[in-house]
């Protein structure tokens, strides 16, 4: 591991002196955390959602909710299901409470009292699979991206491409019904064509990130139209009003119009960010 990166920690116990010890432990290790800490599952999902830790450590028996619950808690949840999860206990130490803690989601396993050793490595493991796996993603983003904007250059193209098509056609000093016909069915016929093959190259692009968004969303707001979904798409990829009025061919008045109405089918408050709430699906 990086001696100089930074990697943030929730340690979960209702002992304090366990806390204490996980957080001593790897305080002396050479690589540098930044730790959270709560005493029981509520508060530890709520710091879960707000910081996103790279990894959680946290103990099986607690009050109110325990370390299984919280885990398919954090699971369950869009916004929290990628972090890791280590479960750490002097309880539940059979082979059968493991394969449980592993199929709530937790991809390891620490017994108490906590080892020195064991502790380091497995977490300097877990956190090296979970870098590697944000690498993979990253570059999967970077990728989509990459292919949205080259898109959306090549629509900027064909607009141009209308543009001056219609320039021509003002100049001509003669335009008889054969003239007016052709240009008219050429510029149609170039608008429906880079229409219909922008949101197809779109879905290419969103397929290609294999994460059902499309699914997800219907499902989760089954009263989206189908303009509705198209700009939901638009906004998960983080294109601004510009960028996806090219790509429309609309008004940026009209794509603010629909944003405002997508807002409110979505239930959002105005301090909450929609790009943001819809990457998150």
């Amino acid at each position: 591991m990086d001696k100089f990166s930074e990697n943030k920690i929730l340690v979960v116990d209702d002992d304090p002196h366990v806390i204490n010890r996980i957080v001593d432990i790897l305080s002396d290790e050479q690589s540098k955390y930044i730790f959270y800490q709560a005493n029981d599952g509520n508060i530890a999902f709520k710091i879960a959602e707000n910081k996103l830790p790279d990894l959680i450590i946290t103990d099986w028996d607690m009050p109110f909710v325990n370390g299984i619950e919280l885990i398919k808690k954090i699971k369950d949840n869009s916004v929290t299901k990628d972090i890791p999860i280590i479960m750490a206990t002097a309880v539940m130490q059979s082979s059968k409470d493991l394969k449980l803690a592993l199929e709530a989601g937790a991809p390891d396993y620490i017994r108490k009292p906590i080892d020195e050793v064991e502790l380091i490595a497995r977490v300097q493991s877990v956190i090296k699979i979970s870098e590697y796996n944000k690498k993979i993603i990253d570059n999967k983003n970077r990728e989509i991206a990459e292919n949205a904007l080259m898109l959306i250059r090549n629509n900027k193209f064909n607009i141009q491409l209308i543009k001056k098509l219609k320039e021509l056609h003002d100049k001509l000093s003669e335009k008889d019904d054969e003239t007016e016909n052709l240009f008219e069915f050429i510029i149609n016929s170039i608008n429906e064509k880079v229409k219909q093959d922008s949101w197809q190259k779109f879905e290419l692009i969103l397929k290609s990130s294999n994460d059902n968004f499309s699914e997800k969303l219907i499902e989760r707001f089954p009263n989206l139209t189908i303009s509705e979904i198209k700009l939901s798409s638009f906004l998960k990829l983080g294109m601004n009003t510009k960028e996806i009025a090219s790509v429309l061919f609309q008004s940026m008045d009209s794509i603010k119009v629909a944003r405002s109405r997508l807002r409110k089918k979505l239930n959002l408050s105005s301090d909450r960010n929609l790009s943001v709430f819809l990457s998150s699906l």
